[in-house]
């Protein structure tokens, strides 16, 4: 009797895990291939009234700058937690209410907004079509720049056709990271609650995170937190990177001390893709009218429009092994 029950609790637990892991595959899967057709919206996304929630939420909290920086820290948690948890909240509400097949649609729609591979490619072949112009003129360079001042923060009316490339490079692999493979990361982990949980997160600390003299201690929990939810991920990416690239370049690229620079998560990942690729980043770059001097990361040749057109492939081939890993272990 007793060995009766216990078979059927297992056989329940395993059913009950087969159908959770076939609906994770498949809600993963649609939500890539939603946002590979569709993109991001480019009239409306949810996080545009978030980032005026967030705005509010800081206009009414925010401590005076003499205040100690121990308020600030605290008020700074207490603001994050005003901004996230309603949201959250509302989430795990209607999935609670909602039938089957409703909460699976709901998952892949937070699962598509949360993502970005086909706006960071966007993003990168507008970089990479007018540098790879022949031959390449002053309107197709001033083209490049500007489409690269719209996802780097660096000085970009005077950089050449290689520092564009660097620039636009930096950004596809350190943003390949944060907006494709952490936001899979949370949905196997937590479902639509932990993918909504991570990009809030990500949100507040692109909001908040920055070590300006009002926001230093302000939004020192944001830019912690988001460092936490990425480093699980950002070190299965440079794997990732490694395995569609060069990978002992790769492997070798993110274990020296140069590779910390930026930031616990961003910096092994650029060195990792750039040791894929075989190409040299970082060095120097203009930050608000001053040259700032970085450490080297990857190994190999200077950045071209050749090597950025590469590194959008090797973001598209990462996507397609997780997606395969996925659908065969999930």
């Amino acid at each position: 009797m007793i060995l009766s029950n216990l078979d059927r609790i297992i056989e329940t637990f395993f059913d009950g895990f087969l159908a959770f892991s076939s609906g994770t595959s498949l809600i993963l899967v649609a939500a890539l291939i939603v946002d590979r057709l569709f993109g991001e919206p480019k009239t409306w996304h949810p996080l545009i009234w978030f980032g005026r929630w967030v705005d509010l939420c800081r206009n009414h909290t925010q401590l005076p700058l003499e205040a100690s920086y121990s308020r600030q820290r605290m008020v700074g948690v207490l603001a994050w937690l005003v901004a996230v948890l309603p949201c959250l909240l509302m989430l795990l509400v209607l999935l609670w209410l909602l039938p089957n097949w409703l909460d699976t649609l709901l998952s892949v729609l937070v699962l598509y907004f949360a993502i970005g591979w086909q706006s960071l490619r966007e993003h990168a072949l507008a970089i990479y079509q007018p540098l790879s112009s022949m031959p390449l003129t002053n309107e197709k360079l001033d083209e490049a720049r500007l489409a690269v001042s719209y996802i780097v923060s660096r000085d970009t009316q005077n950089l050449d056709e290689s520092a564009v490339a660097k620039a636009g490079i930096e950004s596809v692999l350190e943003n390949g990271s944060d907006a494709i493979f952490a936001p899979l990361f949370w949905f196997l982990i937590f479902g639509a609650p932990g993918v909504l949980l991570y990009r809030l997160a990500n949100t507040l600390d692109a909001m908040w995170g920055y070590k300006t003299e009002s926001l230093l201690h302000f939004g020192w929990f944001a830019a912690r937190f988001d460092d936490v939810l990425n480093y699980v991920p950002a070190r299965l990416v440079v794997y990732t990177y490694g395995a569609c690239g060069r990978w002992h370049a790769a492997i070798r690229s993110a274990r020296r001390p140069s590779a910390r620079w930026k930031s616990p998560n961003a910096g092994p990942v650029m060195a990792a893709g750039a040791g894929a690729l075989g190409v040299q980043l970082g060095g120097e770059a203009p930050y608000f009218g001053k040259v700032e001097t970085r450490p080297i990361l990857g190994e190999g040749d200077l950045p071209t429009p050749q090597h950025l057109k590469e590194a959008i492939w090797l973001v598209d081939k990462s996507v397609f092994l997780w997606g395969l890993v996925i659908c065969l272990l999930v």
